[in-house]
Protein backbone atom coordinates (compact mmCIF):
# COMPACT_ATOMS: atom_id res chain seq x y z
CA UNK A 1 0.00 0.00 0.00
CA UNK A 2 1.31 3.47 -0.95
CA UNK A 3 2.16 5.63 2.04
CA UNK A 4 0.54 9.04 2.49
CA UNK A 5 3.40 11.57 2.48
CA UNK A 6 2.86 14.43 4.93
CA UNK A 7 4.97 17.54 5.48
CA UNK A 8 4.44 19.50 8.70
CA UNK A 9 5.59 23.12 8.35
CA UNK A 10 6.63 24.86 11.58
CA UNK A 11 8.69 27.88 12.61
CA UNK A 12 10.98 25.93 14.92
CA UNK A 13 11.47 22.64 16.71
CA UNK A 14 11.50 23.51 20.39
CA UNK A 15 9.51 22.09 23.30
CA UNK A 16 6.34 24.01 22.49
CA UNK A 17 2.65 23.27 22.18
CA UNK A 18 2.73 22.91 18.39
CA UNK A 19 5.53 20.38 18.55
CA UNK A 20 3.70 18.48 21.30
CA UNK A 21 0.52 18.36 19.23
CA UNK A 22 2.36 17.04 16.15
CA UNK A 23 4.27 14.46 18.21
CA UNK A 24 1.22 13.27 20.16
CA UNK A 25 -0.87 12.71 17.05
CA UNK A 26 1.80 11.32 14.72
CA UNK A 27 2.98 8.85 17.36
CA UNK A 28 -0.45 7.24 16.99
CA UNK A 29 -0.40 6.99 13.22
CA UNK A 30 0.86 3.78 11.64
CA UNK A 31 4.33 4.22 10.09
CA UNK A 32 3.38 1.70 7.42
CA UNK A 33 0.61 4.02 6.23
CA UNK A 34 2.25 7.45 6.62
CA UNK A 35 5.60 9.11 5.89
CA UNK A 36 6.33 12.23 7.95
CA UNK A 37 8.53 15.23 7.18
CA UNK A 38 9.11 18.48 9.07
CA UNK A 39 10.11 21.73 7.37
CA UNK A 40 11.48 24.22 9.92
CA UNK A 41 13.51 27.45 10.08
CA UNK A 42 15.14 28.04 13.46
CA UNK A 43 17.78 26.11 15.40
CA UNK A 44 16.03 23.08 16.88
CA UNK A 45 16.20 21.43 20.27
CA UNK A 46 18.37 18.32 19.94
CA UNK A 47 16.08 16.46 22.35
CA UNK A 48 13.08 17.24 20.18
CA UNK A 49 14.83 16.21 16.99
CA UNK A 50 15.72 12.83 18.51
CA UNK A 51 12.13 12.27 19.63
CA UNK A 52 10.80 12.97 16.14
CA UNK A 53 13.55 10.86 14.57
CA UNK A 54 12.36 7.94 16.67
CA UNK A 55 8.98 8.32 14.98
CA UNK A 56 10.65 8.16 11.57
CA UNK A 57 10.44 11.87 10.71
CA UNK A 58 12.67 13.41 8.03
CA UNK A 59 13.87 17.01 8.49
CA UNK A 60 14.72 20.00 6.34
CA UNK A 61 15.86 23.41 7.56
CA UNK A 62 15.16 26.42 5.34
CA UNK A 63 15.89 30.20 5.63
CA UNK A 64 13.79 32.32 7.99
CA UNK A 65 10.48 33.53 6.56
CA UNK A 66 11.00 36.90 8.29
CA UNK A 67 14.63 37.56 7.34
CA UNK A 68 14.61 35.89 3.91
CA UNK A 69 10.99 35.58 2.70
CA UNK A 70 11.83 34.94 -0.96
CA UNK A 71 14.45 32.30 -0.16
CA UNK A 72 12.03 30.77 2.32
CA UNK A 73 9.33 30.46 -0.35
CA UNK A 74 11.70 29.10 -3.01
CA UNK A 75 13.22 26.51 -0.66
CA UNK A 76 9.73 25.48 0.47
CA UNK A 77 8.63 25.08 -3.14
CA UNK A 78 11.75 23.07 -3.98
CA UNK A 79 11.32 20.71 -1.02
CA UNK A 80 7.64 20.13 -1.79
CA UNK A 81 8.43 19.46 -5.45
CA UNK A 82 11.30 17.05 -4.73
CA UNK A 83 9.21 14.97 -2.33
CA UNK A 84 5.80 14.87 -4.06
CA UNK A 85 3.77 15.30 -0.87
CA UNK A 86 0.14 14.29 -0.56
CA UNK A 87 -0.48 16.55 2.44
CA UNK A 88 1.04 19.83 3.63
CA UNK A 89 0.07 20.62 7.22
CA UNK A 90 0.99 24.21 8.20
CA UNK A 91 1.29 25.24 11.86
CA UNK A 92 2.44 28.89 11.71
CA UNK A 93 -1.02 30.53 11.96
CA UNK A 94 -0.83 33.85 10.01
CA UNK A 95 2.37 32.87 8.18
CA UNK A 96 0.83 29.67 6.83
CA UNK A 97 0.14 31.47 3.54
CA UNK A 98 3.74 30.97 2.33
CA UNK A 99 3.78 27.14 2.30
CA UNK A 100 0.11 27.05 1.30
CA UNK A 101 0.80 29.08 -1.85
CA UNK A 102 3.73 26.80 -2.71
CA UNK A 103 1.61 23.70 -2.12
CA UNK A 104 -1.23 25.06 -4.24
CA UNK A 105 1.17 25.84 -7.09
CA UNK A 106 2.28 22.19 -7.08
CA UNK A 107 -1.33 20.99 -6.81
CA UNK A 108 -0.75 19.14 -3.54
CA UNK A 109 -4.23 17.78 -2.83
CA UNK A 110 -4.51 18.42 0.92
CA UNK A 111 -3.33 21.80 2.22
CA UNK A 112 -4.10 22.32 5.90
CA UNK A 113 -4.04 25.72 7.56
CA UNK A 114 -3.83 25.08 11.32
CA UNK A 115 -4.47 27.95 13.75
CA UNK A 116 -2.83 27.47 17.13
CA UNK A 117 -3.29 30.97 18.54
CA UNK A 118 -5.90 33.59 19.31
CA UNK A 119 -4.22 37.01 19.47
CA UNK A 120 -6.47 39.41 21.44
CA UNK A 121 -3.97 42.28 21.67
CA UNK A 122 -5.02 45.70 20.43
CA UNK A 123 -3.27 46.63 17.18
CA UNK A 124 -3.06 49.72 15.02
CA UNK A 125 -5.01 49.89 11.79
CA UNK A 126 -2.01 49.00 9.60
CA UNK A 127 -1.29 45.81 11.56
CA UNK A 128 -4.99 44.84 11.52
CA UNK A 129 -5.16 45.33 7.75
CA UNK A 130 -2.00 43.27 7.21
CA UNK A 131 -3.26 40.49 9.48
CA UNK A 132 -6.60 40.40 7.66
CA UNK A 133 -4.80 40.12 4.32
CA UNK A 134 -2.70 37.20 5.56
CA UNK A 135 -5.81 35.46 6.88
CA UNK A 136 -7.52 35.84 3.49
CA UNK A 137 -4.48 34.36 1.73
CA UNK A 138 -4.43 31.39 4.10
CA UNK A 139 -8.12 30.75 3.54
CA UNK A 140 -7.79 31.11 -0.24
CA UNK A 141 -4.94 28.60 -0.64
CA UNK A 142 -5.93 26.02 1.98
CA UNK A 143 -8.21 23.07 1.37
CA UNK A 144 -8.86 22.51 5.06
CA UNK A 145 -9.22 25.11 7.84
CA UNK A 146 -8.27 23.68 11.22
CA UNK A 147 -7.93 25.16 14.71
CA UNK A 148 -7.02 23.94 18.18
CA UNK A 149 -10.12 25.57 19.68
CA UNK A 150 -13.03 27.94 19.06
CA UNK A 151 -11.13 31.15 19.81
CA UNK A 152 -8.18 30.21 17.59
CA UNK A 153 -10.58 29.31 14.78
CA UNK A 154 -12.68 32.48 15.02
CA UNK A 155 -9.53 34.60 15.20
CA UNK A 156 -8.10 33.08 12.04
CA UNK A 157 -11.16 32.28 9.93
CA UNK A 158 -13.92 34.58 11.18
CA UNK A 159 -17.28 33.18 10.09
CA UNK A 160 -15.76 30.59 7.75
CA UNK A 161 -16.41 26.97 8.65
CA UNK A 162 -13.45 25.27 10.32
CA UNK A 163 -12.65 21.96 12.00
CA UNK A 164 -11.50 21.81 15.61
CA UNK A 165 -8.80 19.23 16.25
CA UNK A 166 -8.37 19.42 19.98
CA UNK A 167 -4.96 19.36 21.64
CA UNK A 168 -5.87 15.93 22.93
CA UNK A 169 -3.68 13.75 25.11
CA UNK A 170 -2.86 10.28 26.32
CA UNK A 171 -4.84 10.70 29.54
CA UNK A 172 -3.10 7.98 31.54
CA UNK A 173 0.34 9.41 30.77
CA UNK A 174 -0.43 12.72 32.52
CA UNK A 175 -2.15 11.39 35.62
CA UNK A 176 -0.47 12.12 38.96
CA UNK A 177 2.57 9.96 39.79
CA UNK A 178 3.81 10.11 43.39
CA UNK A 179 7.12 8.33 42.64
CA UNK A 180 7.93 10.88 39.91
CA UNK A 181 7.07 13.70 42.32
CA UNK A 182 9.51 12.50 44.95
CA UNK A 183 12.30 11.83 42.44
CA UNK A 184 12.10 15.21 40.67
CA UNK A 185 11.70 17.26 43.85
CA UNK A 186 14.76 15.51 45.29
CA UNK A 187 16.70 16.17 42.07
CA UNK A 188 16.12 19.93 42.34
CA UNK A 189 16.35 20.24 46.13
CA UNK A 190 12.65 20.96 46.66
CA UNK A 191 11.53 20.06 50.18
CA UNK A 192 8.28 18.33 51.06
CA UNK A 193 6.80 21.50 52.54
CA UNK A 194 7.94 23.77 49.68
CA UNK A 195 5.10 24.99 47.47
CA UNK A 196 6.29 24.59 43.88
CA UNK A 197 4.73 26.90 41.30
CA UNK A 198 5.32 25.65 37.77
CA UNK A 199 5.20 27.07 34.27
CA UNK A 200 6.05 25.48 30.92
CA UNK A 201 6.56 27.60 27.83
CA UNK A 202 9.02 29.13 25.40
CA UNK A 203 10.76 32.25 26.65
CA UNK A 204 8.97 34.67 24.31
CA UNK A 205 6.89 37.81 24.87
CA UNK A 206 3.71 35.81 24.36
CA UNK A 207 4.30 33.64 27.45
CA UNK A 208 4.72 36.73 29.67
CA UNK A 209 7.65 35.61 31.83
CA UNK A 210 8.28 39.18 33.01
CA UNK A 211 4.86 39.12 34.64
CA UNK A 212 5.72 35.79 36.29
CA UNK A 213 8.95 37.21 37.76
CA UNK A 214 7.24 40.38 39.05
CA UNK A 215 4.36 38.39 40.49
CA UNK A 216 6.65 35.85 42.16
CA UNK A 217 8.83 38.61 43.66
CA UNK A 218 5.75 40.19 45.21
CA UNK A 219 4.49 36.80 46.37
CA UNK A 220 7.65 35.85 48.28
CA UNK A 221 7.97 39.34 49.78
CA UNK A 222 4.32 39.55 50.84
CA UNK A 223 3.91 39.68 54.62
CA UNK A 224 1.07 37.16 54.48
CA UNK A 225 3.31 34.53 52.81
CA UNK A 226 6.17 34.55 55.33
CA UNK A 227 5.02 31.21 56.73
CA UNK A 228 5.09 29.63 53.28
CA UNK A 229 8.16 28.66 51.27
CA UNK A 230 7.42 29.15 47.57
CA UNK A 231 9.65 27.92 44.75
CA UNK A 232 9.24 28.67 41.04
CA UNK A 233 9.95 26.24 38.20
CA UNK A 234 10.30 27.78 34.71
CA UNK A 235 10.61 25.02 32.11
CA UNK A 236 11.60 25.79 28.53
CA UNK A 237 14.03 27.70 26.35
CA UNK A 238 13.88 30.63 23.99
CA UNK A 239 15.29 33.98 22.95
CA UNK A 240 14.32 35.74 26.20
CA UNK A 241 15.63 33.12 28.60
CA UNK A 242 18.91 34.91 29.44
CA UNK A 243 17.02 38.16 30.01
CA UNK A 244 14.57 36.48 32.38
CA UNK A 245 17.43 34.78 34.25
CA UNK A 246 19.02 38.21 34.75
CA UNK A 247 15.69 39.66 35.94
CA UNK A 248 15.47 36.87 38.53
CA UNK A 249 18.97 37.71 39.81
CA UNK A 250 18.27 41.48 39.88
CA UNK A 251 15.11 40.86 41.90
CA UNK A 252 17.09 38.71 44.36
CA UNK A 253 14.83 35.69 44.00
CA UNK A 254 17.35 33.44 42.23
CA UNK A 255 17.61 31.11 45.25
CA UNK A 256 13.93 30.27 44.74
CA UNK A 257 13.74 29.97 40.94
CA UNK A 258 14.72 26.87 38.94
CA UNK A 259 15.47 26.82 35.18
CA UNK A 260 15.69 23.15 34.08
CA UNK A 261 15.71 24.04 30.35
CA UNK A 262 13.99 21.81 27.80
CA UNK A 263 12.71 18.51 29.17
CA UNK A 264 11.05 15.51 27.54
CA UNK A 265 9.13 14.21 30.57
CA UNK A 266 6.72 17.06 31.25
CA UNK A 267 4.16 14.54 32.47
CA UNK A 268 6.39 13.73 35.44
CA UNK A 269 7.18 17.38 36.20
CA UNK A 270 3.47 18.17 36.61
CA UNK A 271 3.42 15.62 39.42
CA UNK A 272 6.28 17.50 41.12
CA UNK A 273 4.40 20.84 41.03
CA UNK A 274 1.81 22.13 43.49
CA UNK A 275 0.37 24.94 41.34
CA UNK A 276 0.50 25.58 37.59
CA UNK A 277 0.33 29.09 36.12
CA UNK A 278 -0.20 30.35 32.56
CA UNK A 279 -0.33 34.17 32.26
CA UNK A 280 0.11 34.31 28.46
CA UNK A 281 -0.67 37.55 26.64
CA UNK A 282 -2.53 35.47 24.06
CA UNK A 283 -3.16 31.78 23.40
CA UNK A 284 -5.38 29.44 21.50
CA UNK A 285 -6.10 26.32 23.51
CA UNK A 286 -2.73 25.54 25.16
CA UNK A 287 -1.58 21.94 25.45
CA UNK A 288 0.09 22.63 28.82
CA UNK A 289 -3.20 23.96 30.18
CA UNK A 290 -4.85 20.59 29.53
CA UNK A 291 -1.85 18.51 30.64
CA UNK A 292 -1.62 20.27 34.01
CA UNK A 293 -5.30 19.69 34.72
CA UNK A 294 -5.10 16.01 33.81
CA UNK A 295 -2.43 15.80 36.52
CA UNK A 296 -4.97 17.34 38.90
CA UNK A 297 -3.03 20.54 39.60
CA UNK A 298 -4.73 23.71 40.85
CA UNK A 299 -4.19 26.20 38.01
CA UNK A 300 -4.19 29.93 37.37
CA UNK A 301 -4.85 30.98 33.77
CA UNK A 302 -4.96 34.45 32.24
CA UNK A 303 -8.34 35.50 30.85
CA UNK A 304 -6.66 35.84 27.43
CA UNK A 305 -6.77 32.04 27.07
CA UNK A 306 -9.63 30.18 25.40
CA UNK A 307 -12.20 29.44 28.14
CA UNK A 308 -12.65 25.96 26.66
CA UNK A 309 -9.30 25.15 28.28
CA UNK A 310 -10.92 24.83 31.71
CA UNK A 311 -11.84 21.22 32.48
CA UNK A 312 -11.42 21.07 36.28
CA UNK A 313 -13.08 23.07 39.05
CA UNK A 314 -9.73 23.99 40.66
CA UNK A 315 -8.86 26.43 37.86
CA UNK A 316 -8.88 30.17 38.49
CA UNK A 317 -9.12 32.50 35.49
CA UNK A 318 -7.85 36.03 36.16
CA UNK A 319 -6.96 39.20 34.30
CA UNK A 320 -3.30 40.14 34.39
CA UNK A 321 -3.35 41.99 37.69
CA UNK A 322 -0.36 41.01 39.86
CA UNK A 323 -2.15 41.62 43.15
CA UNK A 324 -5.00 39.31 42.15
CA UNK A 325 -2.56 36.55 41.20
CA UNK A 326 -0.66 36.89 44.49
CA UNK A 327 -3.90 36.77 46.48
CA UNK A 328 -5.19 33.77 44.52
CA UNK A 329 -1.99 31.78 45.05
CA UNK A 330 -1.97 32.61 48.77
CA UNK A 331 -5.52 31.34 49.18
CA UNK A 332 -5.56 28.46 46.72
CA UNK A 333 -6.56 24.96 47.80
CA UNK A 334 -3.51 22.79 47.07
CA UNK A 335 -5.44 19.51 46.95
CA UNK A 336 -5.21 17.81 43.57
CA UNK A 337 -8.30 16.67 41.70
CA UNK A 338 -8.69 13.52 39.68
CA UNK A 339 -9.37 14.34 36.01
CA UNK A 340 -13.06 14.67 35.23
CA UNK A 341 -13.48 12.02 32.53
CA UNK A 342 -17.02 13.13 31.74
CA UNK A 343 -15.77 16.61 30.76
CA UNK A 344 -12.69 15.19 29.03
CA UNK A 345 -14.88 12.99 26.85
CA UNK A 346 -17.35 15.81 26.24
CA UNK A 347 -14.56 18.12 25.10
CA UNK A 348 -12.93 15.36 22.98
CA UNK A 349 -9.60 15.52 24.79
CA UNK A 350 -8.79 11.81 24.63
CA UNK A 351 -6.36 11.51 21.73
CA UNK A 352 -7.27 7.89 20.98
CA UNK A 353 -10.73 9.14 20.00
CA UNK A 354 -9.78 12.51 18.49
CA UNK A 355 -7.20 11.09 16.08
CA UNK A 356 -9.88 9.89 13.69
CA UNK A 357 -10.57 13.53 12.67
CA UNK A 358 -7.00 13.97 11.51
CA UNK A 359 -6.95 10.61 9.72
CA UNK A 360 -10.06 11.63 7.80
CA UNK A 361 -8.46 14.88 6.59
CA UNK A 362 -5.22 13.15 5.59
CA UNK A 363 -7.11 10.47 3.66
CA UNK A 364 -8.66 13.14 1.42
CA UNK A 365 -5.42 13.16 -0.59
CA UNK A 366 -6.67 10.00 -2.27
CA UNK A 367 -9.28 12.17 -4.02
CA UNK A 368 -8.59 14.78 -6.66
CA UNK A 369 -7.46 18.31 -5.73
CA UNK A 370 -10.37 19.84 -3.87
CA UNK A 371 -9.59 23.48 -4.56
CA UNK A 372 -8.32 24.30 -8.03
Amino acid sequence: MKKIKICHVVSGLKAGGVESMIYNYCSRLNKKEYEFHILYQHNPSIKNVKEFENLGFKFKKIPSKIKHPIKNYLETLKYFKNNSFDVVHCHMTLMNFIPLIAAKRLKIPVRICHSHNSDVRKKNIFVRMLNNLLKLLCIKYATDLVACGKDAGRYMYGKKKFIIINNALDIKKYEYNNLARKRIRKQFGILDDDILIGHIGRFTNQKNHKFIVEMFKKLVNDVSTKEKNYKLLLIGDGELKNEIEQDVIKNKIDSKVIFPGIINNTNEFYSAMDIFILPSLWEGLPVVGIESQISGLPCLFADTIDKECKINSNVCILNLDIDKWVSCINNIDLRRLKPNMEIINKKNLDIDKEIFKLKKIYSECEKNDKKE
